[in-house]
């Protein structure tokens, strides 16, 4: 059967993907807006069952590294890009592995210098560290740490941060019912019971077993930074299948990933962290910032043309048609480089959701389609799932005292490039 068919013999609602459960290794640590295991593996399976020529993934935001982890399960060798370290780091932990052989002596070393040795740590300190965590956590978390510091290691010291992650949000002073950095109300903050050594014990002695082995000879090919920018050093007609979910929308209004991220990044030693630029850990918002339709990005002139987009314009007020127009001109300026590495006659997978700006629907999936049509791609298959997992309220803000629906529903587009050149 041709992809086609395969795509589309599945019944109604089978994408949703209500039951799923997924890896543990997906479990070590949380990202927000994740996508869903199962799925990807399905959709990248039924592509390479239909090409058995397509070797390499690539997805140009990769977040947690669920595509890509997927991707190399099935065999195929992953090539990720995402601005934000942490979610770099979650990833290369997640492909690379860790060393099997030593992580027992390991645990057992750092489960030494925090029980029963009487070592000297540093108190770590960052601008606003007390405003985010209790002294007595600082403390905790200090030593934790030193410990994780003095491992030999790298990719075992990496594991380790990646296992502190969630155990940083746990004890900070934020509240979880946002991705946003806010702070809880002094109730909360104070009747936290410590035991953040405890967990992280715990964490890194029941993780690893979901890691694989760590290999030398194996090539992690991920890179930190703004993915227009390094898409440019991907040699045209190179990648074999492109599988991503870009941002709906520009961080700042939508899924703020680099403030979920921030505090978790200034406990990390920078070193274990990989190569970007400094910038991105200014500030709480500079990730971003830094981001598709970030402030940072250059409201310019532009060649992408837009029937759609200009149409929807209209219909929102003039201060927020400049957010939604820099995030989309950043948004096609991606697509277009997608469309120079992608060899011709593969496959381009697109997850996407239609946010709403002043209580109108943005149509990204339609803006999609219409872009990648003159680079010559053709839709082979368009899916809507229900997102029944959502990790946000259904209702969000109000707006001219309406109630604003926040995105339950997500599309999967499947392109080909050149079908029909």
């Amino acid at each position: 059967m041709t992809i086609n068919t395969v795509l589309n013999s599945k019944s109604k609602g089978y994408w949703d993907f209500t039951n799923t459960r997924g890896k543990g290794i997906h479990k070590i640590c949380s990202y927000p807006a994740t996508m869903v295991p199962d799925m990807q593996k399905e959709l990248i399976e039924i592509v390479i069952d239909g090409d058995k020529s397509v070797k390499n993934i690539l997805d140009p935001f990769h977040g947690s590294g669920v595509t890509l982890v997927e991707g190399e399960s099935l065999g195929l060798t992953p090539i990720g890009f995402d601005i934000n370290p942490l979610a770099n780091l979650m990833t290369r932990v997640k492909l690379q592995g860790i060393n099997k052989n030593k992580i027992a002596y390991s645990n057992k070393k750092i489960r030494k210098f925090l029980y029963y040795s009487n070592q000297d740590y540093s108190i770590h300190y960052f601008n606003n560290i007390n405003k985010w965590f209790r002294s007595d956590v600082i403390k905790s978390l200090s030593q934790i740490r030193s410990a994780i510091q003095s491992e030999t290691c790298k990719n075992i010291r990496q594991y380790y941060w990646v296992c502190l992650i969630d155990i940083i949000k746990k004890y900070s002073n934020t509240r979880s019912s946002t991705f946003k950095l806010h702070i809880k109300i002094a109730e909360d903050i104070n009747s936290m019971n410590n035991k953040v050594i405890d967990e992280f014990l715990k964490s890194i002695d029941s993780n690893y077993e979901f890691i694989p082995d760590y290999s030398r000879s194996k090539k992690i090919d991920l890179l930190i930074g703004d993915s227009k920018k390094l898409l440019g050093r991907v040699k045209e007609e190179s990648i074999d299948l492109i599988c991503t979910s870009p941002p709906y929308g520009d961080n700042g209004t939508t899924v703020t990933y680099g403030q979920f991220s921030m505090l978790p990044l200034y406990w990390i030693d920078k070193k274990d962290l990989g190569v970007f630029e400094e910038t991105l850990l200014e500030n709480y918002s500079s990730i971003d910032s830094a981001s598709l339709g970030g402030i940072r990005s250059n409201l310019k002139d532009s060649n992408y043309k837009s029937i759609v987009l200009n149409n929807y314009l209209k219909e929102i007020c003039e201060a927020k048609q400049k957010k939604v127009k820099r995030f989309v001109i950043d948004y096609l300026e991606v697509l277009e480089k997608l469309a120079v590495v992608l060899k011709d006659g593969k496959y381009l997978i697109l997850t996407l959701g239609n946010r709403r700006v002043d209580n109108k629907v943005l149509p990204l999936t339609e803006i999609t389609k219409q872009f990648l049509s003159i680079d010559g791609f053709e839709v082979v298959s368009e899916i809507q799932r229900n997102i029944p997992n959502k990790k946000m309220p259904r209702k969000v803000s109000k707006v001219n005292n309406q109630s604003v629906s926040s995105m339950n529903v997500e599309y999967i587009l499947i392109l080909r490039k050149g079908a029909n050149k």
